[in-house]
């Protein structure tokens, strides 16, 4: 914590929930300015967020909030445990994501956009990511509540809710290692960490997925960039465009940022590809 980031309380139907928000010193509270939000993987905290994304030095760099809602303990009674007890979100259908009990938390998020709203964020840019479960969670509140955010960014995660129906186009930017061992690049079976066989999607499947959802059938263009390759429906600033960032020799960890857990669990760190750096530019022409 700095001197710059605030725990913030709000109210929900489940009881006292929290963020942090990181406000820039060039963020006034009495201007509008764009925001951030970041929700982090099983296990995560606002805290572990903020160190393993660098989005609050994004933040500074940029002059916008940055901030990080946490999700609650599968057991509420039970001491946080990253194996036996994770702080989770409940994303929807599909393997561990639904292992937690049924708290809303796209009503949560919706009080953490109010808040901020309050509290100097631009209404018309607002951007929601997340890394993992945190990604699920970020694709199921676009897809039920996309007309609050002008675009996602997604790390590691799957598009579990919604299926292919049409909703209010959001952009998305969908980040995957392929060297993964969590969640396989091409799909299939793991073994996780915390003793479940769980059978995993193809990476590429939630961004073609989230194409169809935005209205776009045609194939996506092919780019190769130094360290990742890149599939991108649309055309630049179409409100429906949809990028598929392959980034190689990267395990399930935020590309550029700081790993947390071992390297035996998580795979690969990634230095060649910056998500939060890639993900700023993504959104910061985007408005709703």
């Amino acid at each position: 914590m700095s001197a710059n980031d605030e725990v913030i309380y709000v109210e929900t139907k489940e009881g006292r929930r929290r963020y942090v928000l990181h406000r820039p010193p060039a963020c006034a509270p009495n201007a509008r300015h764009p925001a951030v939000i970041m929700l982090d993987g099983r296990g995560g905290t606002p805290w572990t967020a903020m160190k393993s994304t660098g989005w609050s030095a994004c933040a500074d760099a940029h002059g916008f909030l940055a901030a990080y809602p946490e999700a609650t303990r599968i057991n509420p009674t039970g001491p946080l445990h990253f194996l036996d007890n994770p702080q989770m979100w409940n994303a929807g259908i599909g393997s561990s994501d639904a292992e937690r009990p049924a708290v809303d938390d796209v009503a949560f998020l919706h009080t953490v956009l109010d808040d901020l709203i309050n509290r100097g964020a631009d209404p018309a840019r607002i951007y929601m990511c997340g890394f993992s479960n945190g990604a699920s969670m970020t694709f199921r509140f676009a897809a039920e509540s996309g007309h609050r955010l002008a675009a996602i960014g997604t790390v590691a995660g799957h598009f579990r809710s919604g299926g292919d129906a049409v909703g209010t186009p959001v952009p998305l930017a969908h980040y995957f290692g392929r060297n993964d061992p969590l969640s396989p690049f091409d799909g299939g079976m793991v073994e996780l960490p915390w003793g479940k066989a769980e059978w995993r999607p193809p990476a590429r499947q939630s961004a073609e997925a989230w194409a169809r959802r935005n209205g776009i059938t045609s194939s996506p263009r092919v780019e190769r960039r130094d360290g990742a390759t890149w599939e991108i429906w649309g055309e630049s600033g179409d409100p429906r465009e949809v990028h598929f960032v392959a980034v190689e020799q990267c395990g399930h960890v935020w590309p550029g940022g700081h790993r947390l857990l071992p390297e035996s669990i998580v795979g690969q760190t990634c230095d060649r590809v910056s998500a939060t750096a890639g993900l700023w530019t993504f959104f910061s022409h985007r408005r709703r």
